[in-house]
């Protein structure tokens, strides 16, 4: 995830979520691989997860809580 900051400054900011495929879809939730990934430490696929157990665990959800401090001090730079 990229973010340029109003004063220019650019930041690059990367979550990996490391697991392995199964052959057999599972699961309701989620979205495209999520019902053949599991993700390394569990034993059900992302799809079989809650949003919230995902969230955690997701590489979407380790950028976006590292871009959030970023985000706080390039904006509270602008107040």
């Amino acid at each position: 995830m990229a973010l340029v900051t109003p004063s220019g400054e650019e930041h690059l900011v990367r979550g990996v979520m490391e697991g392995r495929l199964v052959l057999e879809p599972r699961g309701a939730n989620g979205f495209g691989y999520d019902p053949i990934f599991i993700a390394e430490g569990n034993q059900v696929t992302n799809a079989e997860l809650t949003p919230e157990q995902k969230d955690a665990i997701s590489h979407r959800g380790q950028a976006v809580r590292a871009v959030v401090p970023l985000l706080r001090q390039a904006l509270g730079a602008q107040r």
